[in-house]
């Protein structure tokens, strides 16, 4: 089997997607040296992008994500061609839509969340008029829709009722555990809470911010650290350190220094870096979310994201309790484990194995 992969995501300052979709690669050639796979790259791709194997081939386009018109026109376009031209048996979407006209036998796309529906303002008016306008075809024409969640997928079926149920697989992401690991700190260092994200509106970084203070005002000795593309708050608090996007390394490093991690959200597909955090041993608090307490269930700490003094609270409960940190840290750990990029490629695989029978 042939089977291409749109990987046009993964830029050299990848986040969530593009990051789920070399991880999810890596695994599935781990576990298939026989089928030919083919992944679409982004001009701005990372020179290694750390894939390597005798059944993959890299094709790197001329083509951003960052030129919204060029892009989407290559896409819709100009992919279905270049999958004819390769004789692709299936093409798998990692980020939700299909091209205008089919240029596989069989397709399969991977729906992460739906904030523009639920957070209309977080997104521009033309990302939400063309995923509004392009989703629905997508949704009828695949031959199965991945899923990240089951909070996701109850999201999809409730917002988009016309779906076939029997499409709609759940595929949890997985994590590196060799890379996001417990591992030795440094003990000379300020104590300090850690949040991953951007500047989407539904990330809530702004609440936190609010609540920092708060927080501070308690146990002065802590600083927050943003982590993330775009992290640039319009206003700052004193001890905030915005530190931008960072590695795989060192975003593991920073988690296991971290006194805390706290991820504010008020909407997620599925919240990777609370895994991430989570492997990682470090204790998490977190936004009282459907997804979240899917992904950590009693391994984390929950507050009403909506409220700073809540979120400032379960800060503060972490920060003076030893055992209930060390606690969090453990569970945290063995839930993590549960989620490997092993079982979302074997999964993958099953679902690519239907969807050409």
């Amino acid at each position: 089997m042939r089977i291409a992969i749109n990987g046009l995501a993964c830029s050299e300052s990848m986040t969530g997607i593009g990051r789920m979709t070399l991880s999810s690669l890596r695994a599935v050639l781990r576990q298939n040296m026989h089928d030919e796979f083919f992944l679409f790259l982004p001009k701005d791709a990372p020179a290694d992008v750390g894939l390597e194997a005798d059944n993959l081939e890299l094709i790197r386009t001329d083509v951003s994500l960052k030129q919204a018109v060029k892009s989407v026109l290559f896409e819709e376009f100009q992919m279905p061609r270049r999958l004819r031209g390769a004789r692709i048996d299936l093409y798998y979407a990692p980020s939700f839509l299909l091209p205008a006209f089919p240029g596989a036998d069989a397709e399969v796309i991977c729906v992460h969340d739906l904030a523009w529906r639920f957070f209309p303002k977080s997104k521009s008016t033309m990302f939400r008029t063309y995923m509004n306008t392009r989703l629905p075809a997508a949704l009828k024409r695949a031959h199965s829709i991945v899923c990240v969640s089951q909070s996701t997928a109850d999201d999809l079926m409730e917002l988009y009722p016309k779906t076939e149920k029997d499409k709609v697989r759940v595929v949890y992401n997985g994590v590196d555990l060799d890379v996001f690991k417990p591992g030795e700190t440094s003990g000379d260092q300020s104590p300090f809470v850690a949040v991953v994200g951007n500047q989407d509106p539904r990330k809530n970084t702004s609440t936190l911010l609010e609540a920092f203070p708060i927080f501070r005002a308690r146990l002065r000795p802590y600083r927050l650290v943003m982590v993330g593309p775009g992290q640039t708050p319009d206003v700052k608090p004193p001890a905030v350190d915005v530190v931008g996007w960072v590695g795989d390394e060192e975003l593991a490093s920073l988690y296991r220094r971290a006194s805390m991690v706290v991820q504010p959200s008020l909407y997620e597909g599925f919240g990777l870096p609370l895994l991430e955090a989570m492997a990682c041993g470090t204790a998490v608090a977190c936004a009282d979310i459907k997804v979240f307490r899917e992904i950590a269930h009693d391994a984390a700490h929950y507050f009403d994201p909506r409220d700073a003094t809540s979120i400032a609270k379960a800060m503060e409960a972490l920060a003076v309790d030893d055992s209930k940190r060390e606690r969090l840290g453990q569970a945290g750990l063995e839930r993590a484990r549960g989620f490997s990029w092993d079982n979302s490629a074997k999964d993958l695989l099953s679902i690519f194995r239907e969807a050409t029978r």
